[in-house]
């Protein structure tokens, strides 16, 4: 078995008071009720973007939970749910390029689709080898699933971030950050069993200020 990581797996760590250290940033903590039900992938965009602090100047230091939250909202404004979500990988990276462009960052959005129908969908060897350029490089993967398919601890219609990869022959588990959590998936079963699909996206940084 073979395994791909981000560099940090640390880097998403955010202390909570009286509940040790959480991973990655909730969408529950959004103030308002919509963002709270539809604000998954812009929660998977900041918990990217806090990844690359150290590497982008970000507008906030997004270290303990409350600069995470206002990091949340600034992206909120950028990588917007539509009333049916963040339905695709595209509007994702057109508000994830809206919000770089302003600030200068220099990243470089490369996206991955599954299409619901499974004759046009890439293989595993093709889903792994995106995923894992992705990590080999520190970038974390943002990875939208329509419908879960036979996956019980995926919520559906959500976006998740991958920070790593195992590979055994064409068995594929990937390990997620999601809403404070750390998940582990099932993604051969996922490619398998999803009926509407969805995509992986990452992106690279190239000369960030």
């Amino acid at each position: 078995m073979t395994r791909t990581s981000v560099a940090r797996m640390d880097g998403f760590d955010i202390p909570a008071k009286g509940a040790g250290v959480l991973k990655g940033v909730d969408q529950e903590w959004y103030a308002g009720y919509r963002q709270r039900l539809s604000g998954c992938g812009p929660s998977t965009a900041t918990n990217i973007l806090r990844y690359y602090r150290d590497r982008l100047t970000l507008p906030v230091r997004a270290q303990t939970r409350e600069e995470a939250q206002d990091l949340m909202e600034l992206v909120w404004d950028y990588v917007t749910p539509t009333l049916m979500g963040l339905n695709t990988t595209q509007r994702y990276v057109d508000g994830i390029d809206k919000l770089q462009a302003e600030k200068g960052w220099g990243l470089s959005c490369i996206r991955l689709d599954i299409p619901a129908r499974q004759v046009e969908r890439p293989d595993a060897a093709q889903v792994a080898g995106f995923i894992r350029e992705g990590l080999a490089s520190d970038c974390p993967v943002a990875f939208l699933n329509l419908s879960r398919g036979s996956l019980e601890n995926l919520d559906q219609w959500h976006w998740v971030t991958l920070v790593a990869l195992e590979e055994d022959g064409r068995q594929l588990w990937a390990e997620a950050v999601d809403n404070g959590q750390m998940l582990r998936l099932d993604l051969s079963l996922w490619l398998m069993t999803t009926t509407r699909g969805g995509g992986f996206v990452y992106c690279s940084i190239g000369d960030a200020s």
